[in-house]
C-alpha cells in the first residue's frame, strides 16, 4: 500500500498553486519580450540578458543556499520560525552588500558602455529585495501556505508587464524594462511579507518547545555546502551569456538569449514541482528512507511524463516560436540555439527530484562537487567553443554540463541508498513518446501525404488543422502507451483527483 497519499496530494496542490503564480508571470513576460525584441534589437537584448544573468548569479550567492534549508528547519520546528527567518535575513543582507560592491568593481574593469553599466547596476539592486522575498517564500513553503506566494507572483507579474509596456511605449527602451523589473520585485515583497506574518508562525522569539535556534554563524555553517553547490550551479547555467557578451559581443549574446529563453521559461516547471515536493519529502524522510524513495519515484515518473514530450514539441516548433518574437528575422540563428538547449529540460527535471532526495538524505555536501565539476566542464567548453562556434558552441556546452550533473546526481544517490527506480520512470516516457510520434507520423503520412510534416517535423506550414490533428493523435497514443507500460498508475490519478476534492493536509 502507498504510505504517502496525503503527501502526494499536498505536493500536487502546492505544485498547482505555484504553477499558477509563476506561469502567469512567465506568460506576461513572454508577451513583453515579444514587444522588446524589435525595439531593443540583438544588441539591446544582449545587454538585457547579460545584466539579468549577472544579477541571477549574484542572487544565488546572496541566498547562501539557505532557502531549502530554511524550509526544512521550519518544517521540523515551527516554533523557531522567527529566529530562523531573522538569522537568514542577516546572512543574506551582509552578503548582498559584498556582492554589490563586487558588481561596481566588475562593470568598471569590464569597460561596459554607459547603457550596459546602468542596466547592470540598477538590476543588481534586486539582490537585496529578492534575498528578503525568497526568505519569505521559504517560510510560506514550510507552512504550506504557497497560495500567498502565488498571489505575490501574480501581482508582481502584472506590475512588471504594465510598467514595462508603458515605459517602452514612452521611449525609455532598455532602462524602462529594467526599472519595471525592479519595481515588480518590490511589489511582490510588499504583498507577500504581510501575508506571511499573518498566516504563519508562531512569531515568537523563543520556541514554545524550548528548542534552541541556530544563530547567524550556525546558519552560515549549515548553508555553506548548498551555497557552494548553488553558486557553482548558477554559474554553469548562466555564465554562457556573460561569456558570450565578453567574447563575441552584445549581438551574439542577444541571439543566444532569445534562443535559450524557452529553456529558462520551461525550466521553472520542474523547479516548482521540486519546491512543492520538498516539505512532504522532508517529513517522510524522517520516518524511513523507503517512504521518501517511493515519493521520489512517483514524482520522477510524473515529472518525466510531462517534460520529455514537451521537449520534443518545443524542438519541432522552434521556428514558429522564434518567428513570433522576431518577424524581421534578425534572430534566425536563435531557432537552432533553441533546438539544442531545450534538451536540457528533461535533464534538469530529473536533477530537481534527485536534488531533493539528496537533501532529504542529509547529503548536501555532495552538491559542492556536483556543482563545481559541472561548472568547470561548462566554463571550459564555453571557452573552447565560443571563439569558433559562437552561440551554437555555448548551447552545446549547456547540454554537456547538464548531462554531467545528471550522472553525478545518480552516482551520489546510489551511494546514499536513496536512488529511486529509474528504468520505468525515465525510460517509459521516452519509449512511449517516441513510439507515439513515429506511429502518428507514419499513420498521417499514409493518409495525408500532402501534409508537409515528416519523421522530424510537424506540418507547421499546412495550417492549424493538420498541426492539431498530428499533435492530438500523438498525445492520444502517448497516453495509451503510458497506461499500458504502467508509467501512469491508478494511484497517480487519485492524486490528481485530490486537487479537486481534497484539502491540503
Amino acid at each position: 500500500m502507498d504510505k504517502a497519499p496525503d503527501a502526494s496530494r499536498s505536493v500536487a496542490k502546492n505544485t498547482l498553486l505555484l504553477t499558477i503564480g509563476l506561469l502567469s508571470g512567465r506568460a506576461l513576460s513572454v508577451i513583453l519580450i515579444r514587444k522588446m525584441t524589435p525595439i531593443l534589437g540583438t544588441g539591446g537584448m544582449g545587454i538585457w540578458g547579460a545584466s539579468i544573468d549577472i544579477a541571477a548569479i549574484l542572487q544565488v550567492i546572496t541566498n547562501f543556499g539557505l532557502g531549502t534549508l530554511l524550509t526544512r528547519e521550519i518544517t521540523r520546528a515551527r516554533g523557531l520560525t522567527l529566529r530562523l527567518f531573522w538569522n537568514t535575513l542577516k546572512v543574506r543582507w551582509l552578503i548582498a552588500a559584498a556582492c554589490y560592491l563586487f558588481l561596481l568593481f566588475y562593470v568598471d574593469i569590464s569597460h561596459f558602455d554607459e547603457l550596459a553599466r546602468r542596466a547592470t547596476l540598477v538590476i543588481g539592486l534586486a539582490i537585496f529585495i529578492e534575498g528578503t522575498s525568497m526568505a519569505c517564500d521559504a517560510v510560506l513553503q514550510a507552512h504550506e501556505k504557497v497560495q500567498y506566494q502565488s498571489l505575490g507572483q501574480v501581482v508582481s507579474a502584472v506590475v512588471y508587464f504594465a510598467l514595462g509596456w508603458w515605459w517602452l511605449d514612452a521611449g525609455h527602451g532598455l532602462m524602462g524594462v529594467i526599472w519595471a523589473n525592479l519595481a515588480s520585485r518590490l511589489v511582490r515583497l510588499g504583498i507577500m511579507a504581510p501575508l506571511m506574518f499573518r498566516h504563519t508562525g508562531p512569531w515568537s522569539w523563543r520556541d514554545p518547545g524550548g528548542r534552541p535556534a541556530p544563530d547567524m554563524r550556525a546558519m552560515m555553517k549549515l548553508g555553506l555546502p548548498l551555497f557552494l553547490a548553488t553558486t557553482f550551479g548558477i554559474i554553469y547555467t548562466k555564465v554562457d551569456t556573460v561569456m558570450l557578451k565578453q567574447m563575441a559581443g552584445d549581438s551574439a549574446a542577444g541571439i543566444y538569449v532569445l534562443g535559450r529563453r524557452a529553456l529558462d521559461m520551461m525550466i521553472i516547471l520542474p523547479g516548482i514541482f521540486g519546491t512543492a515536493l520538498f516539505p512532504a519529502m522532508a517529513r517522510y524522510g524522517m520516518r524511513t528512507p523507503g517512504d521518501a524513495i517511493r515519493l521520489g519515484e512517483r514524482s520522477l515518473r510524473l515529472m518525466f511524463t510531462l517534460m520529455f514530450p514537451l521537449t520534443m514539441f518545443l524542438t519541432f516548433t522552434a521556428g514558429p516560436i522564434i518567428g513570433w518574437f522576431d518577424p524581421g528575422r534578425q534572430f534566425a540563428d536563435s531557432v537552432t540555439v533553441l533546438m539544442i538547449v531545450i534538451w536540457g529540460l528533461p535533464l534538469q527535471a530529473a536533477n530537481v527530484i534527485f536534488n531533493r532526495l539528496l537533501i532529504t538524505a542529509d547529503r548536501e555536501r555532495v552538491f559542492i562537487f556536483i556543482g563545481l565539476f559541472s561548472m568547470l566542464v561548462n566554463v571550459t567548453l564555453n571557452a573552447l567553443t565560443i571563439p569558433r562556434y559562437g552561440y551554437f558552441g555555448a548551447a552545446g556546452a549547456t547540454i554537456v554540463s547538464m548531462t554531467v550533473s545528471f550522472l553525478l546526481h545518480v552516482r551520489y544517490l546510489q551511494a546514499a541508498g536513496y536512488r529511486p527506480p529509474c528504468r520505468l520512470a525515465l525510460g517509459g516516457p521516452v519509449v512511449a513518446a517516441l513510439a507515439a510520434w513515429y506511429t502518428a507520423t507514419g499513420l498521417w503520412g499514409l493518409l495525408r501525404p500532402a501534409w508537409g510534416g515528416g519523421w522530424f517535423a510537424l506540418p507547421l506550414a499546412d495550417g492549424w488543422g493538420p498541426f492539431l490533428v498530428v499533435v492530438g493523435t500523438t498525445g492520444l497514443i502517448y497516453a495509451v502507451g503510458l497506461r499500458i507500460m504502467g508509467v501512469i498508475r491508478p494511484g497517480d490519478l487519485e492524486v490528481l483527483r485530490g486537487l479537486l476534492n481534497r484539502k491540503t493536509p
